[in-house]
């Protein structure tokens, strides 16, 4: 079998660029379609032969994110319709005709899918989170039950139905996780046609440092929001009032609903630290002895795999992605969504039993190096290309 020649695509970043250069490092990138300059994508190690910049897109997308809230809510989402549909359009035209796969991120790429299909070109739809109508219903929910607005974004009704059409259209859809793959599947589309393969994570980046002192220290890193679970956390972290122990919670401040319903649980021992660049995350983690992520919804939540190569065990809900690489007991441990009492009770025995943390903590930082490294995650990619190609040559034999 001749070698496979590859395009990605993404509007913004996200997982993609780390895709892109696996793609290169495995010489089957045939191109990255993205909207930054080349000065970025080279810090990926991408050559600029081998990247387009629809830079336009690009600008377009950034002022969009600097109206939000400034214009009303319709407009503001007639807006993204319209930056979507432009970068998709533009995808299309900016095809090379000597590609046998495209991939694209999910509400970007319809456009560009039909243009592939029509040259022969395998489709494939990079989708990073759960379907975003199974996500909706959940926030809803959640939000009901708070007795607060839903004014967390969520996807409205237009990008879900694009979506709908990009899987629909599409030959395959990689996603990051089961969670992703029973959501997905939740929505009607077929299990055959989906791909798991979970992201990796930078190992020379996050690794275990030296914690500066011996308070038990619980570590969250995403937004206070109801999607990301943390008034669960602060309840059960509050609920055990535990001697010499400290919950940080690293990330973006909740919206001011939100936020008057946290205040009273913001205690003296919970440290808001806001936000921090990623390259400020592992010395925050260092600090930490147990990381919890406990969302209603996560695609994946990079930050688990992170936590663990620092030599964090972990804490995560059935709804976080990133549940596929703890291994119950042994680096970390998976609870029930909205489930406080067992977030307690883990917490607990992690606290109680320092020398079980430890174990775990080493334990998590060894799957992080052997298996949940960029490159593994290339390696797994391309082979999952090359069985997509030979498939498509034997049916066309």
């Amino acid at each position: 079998m001749s070698k496979v020649n590859v395009i990605t695509s993404c509007s913004g970043r996200f997982h993609i660029f780390d895709q892109a250069a696996e793609l290169h490092r495995h010489g089957v990138l045939h191109r990255l379609i993205n909207d930054y300059p080349k000065s970025q994508t080279r810090r990926w190690g991408i050559p600029n032969d081998k990247a387009t910049s629809l830079l336009l897109n690009g600008v377009l997308a950034r002022l969009s994110r600097h109206t939000a809230g400034v214009f009303p809510a319709p407009l503001q989402s007639r807006l993204l319709a319209f930056i979507h549909g432009f970068f998709s359009s533009r995808l299309a035209a900016n095809i090379p005709l000597d590609a046998d796969i495209f991939i694209g991120l999910s509400s970007f790429c319809f456009e560009a899918i039909i243009a592939a299909k029509a040259r022969g070109i395998i489709t494939i739809v990079d989708h990073g989170s759960l379907h975003q109508r199974y996500e909706r219903k959940l926030l809803e929910e959640e939000c009901t039950k708070l007795g607060i607005a839903l004014n967390e974004q969520v996807a409205p009704d237009w990008l879900i139905a694009k979506e709908d059409r990009e899987f629909q259209a599409a030959d395959r859809i990689m996603v990051l996780s089961q969670a992703a793959k029973r959501s997905m599947m939740m929505e009607g589309i077929p299990a055959e046609k989906l791909f798991v393969n979970p992201c990796g994570v930078d190992t020379a980046a996050f690794r275990p440092m030296p914690a500066g002192d011996q308070t038990f220290r619980v570590i969250f890193c995403g937004k206070m929001s109801p999607r990301k679970g943390i008034h669960y956390l602060l309840d059960a972290f509050n609920a055990l009032n535990l001697p010499n122990a400290e919950l940080w919670v690293i990330g973006s401040p909740p919206d001011a609903a939100f936020g008057q319903m946290l205040n009273p649980l913001i205690t003296a021992r919970v440290k808001v630290l806001g936000t921090y660049p990623q390259e400020r995350l592992p010395e925050l983690y260092a600090q930490g002895s147990v990381f919890v992520l406990p969302s209603l919804a996560d695609g994946f939540g990079m930050v688990v795999p992170q936590a663990m190569a620092c030599g964090l065990p972990v804490i995560v809900t059935e709804n976080v992605g990133a549940s596929d690489v703890v291994s119950e007991g042994v680096n970390g441990f998976v609870i029930p969504i909205r489930d406080t009492d067992a977030l307690s009770q883990k917490l607990s025995m992690l606290y109680e039993q320092p020398e079980m943390r430890i174990e775990m903590g080493k334990a998590a930082a060894h799957k992080a190096g052997s298996e949940l490294s960029w490159r593994a995650y290339g390696d797994r990619l391309v082979a999952f290309l090359e069985s997509c190609q030979q498939h498509h040559q034997e049916v066309r034999q």
